[in-house]
């Protein structure tokens, strides 16, 4: 894992080391206001306020009760990939896949949508993407410019790190709340708040435009833009095989 939290994203693993950093980044800063404000949590971290060291001069600037946790909150949600449950959630991919990426597919290739119902091409939509996106984006040797892959995913890093710090604060505002801290904590609920109506759509949109500028990379090939048209011819025409068929 680079311990970089900066460096480049050009693949998945990538992506996720980023989120780990800045997710425990935001822990940090949750887990220094609880301690501020709430005197018997600061008390019980106190006993782990150890230096760490890695050598004779090597000694972390941060104290240990700040530090492990933090860090126990990013590696909770790296291995449970929490970005992953909160998009399944909230439905962010698959709205994301059907209203951009598959919308647009089909406006590129002159098809027409609406005489599908909506919820069988949300049904049907993991099938489209393997077919008419994924191939072309994933993996190491991507078959579409790689710089629009990574830009892609720098992208949706940040739209996910945004996501699980929303999250982290939500529940440090609920926590100073519920510890009557009332102030403080709806201060850190409308602040957060704040960000994700604001923040949060303008990181998606930037998503948004590397998504098309994906598409009309996959399109600009006689061979890739067949593919992607059978992908939804035979989805167009599963209700007519169907009906031919009983």
């Amino acid at each position: 894992m680079s311990l970089n939290p900066l460096a480049p994203v050009t693949d998945y693993q990538s992506m996720l080391n980023r989120i780990f950093w800045f997710t425990s980044a935001a822990a940090l800063v949750a887990i220094w206001m609880l301690r501020l404000y709430i005197p018997s949590l600061d008390l019980l971290l106190k006993k782990i306020d150890f230096s760490i060291a890695f050598g004779s001069d090597k000694i972390l600037p941060m104290p240990a009760g700040y530090l492990l946790p933090a860090l126990a909150v990013g590696l909770t949600t790296r291995v449970y990939r929490l970005h992953a449950r909160l998009s399944d959630w909230l439905g962010i991919r698959e709205c994301f896949d059907v209203d951009v990426i598959i919308a647009q597919f089909a406006d590129q290739l002159a098809i027409d949508l609406t005489m599908i119902p909506e919820e069988r091409v949300r049904q049907r939509r993991h099938e489209i993407m393997r077919r008419a996106f994924y191939p072309y984006v994933s993996g190491t040797q991507t078959q579409i410019d790689p710089q629009l892959v990574q830009q892609a995913l720098d992208a949706w890093s940040w739209f996910w790190i945004g996501l699980e710090a929303t999250l982290v604060f939500i529940l440090t505002g609920l926590t100073l709340v519920a510890c009557r801290k009332y102030e403080i904590g709806f201060e850190t609920l409308g602040a957060i708040t704040l960000f994700a109506v604001n923040g949060l759509p303008v990181i998606r949109g930037q998503c948004r435009r590397y998504a098309i500028a994906q598409i009309r990379s996959i399109l600009a090939d006689p061979i890739r833009a067949a593919a992607a048209r059978q992908a939804f011819t035979d989805l167009i025409d599963e209700p007519f095989r169907a009906r031919r068929a009983a």
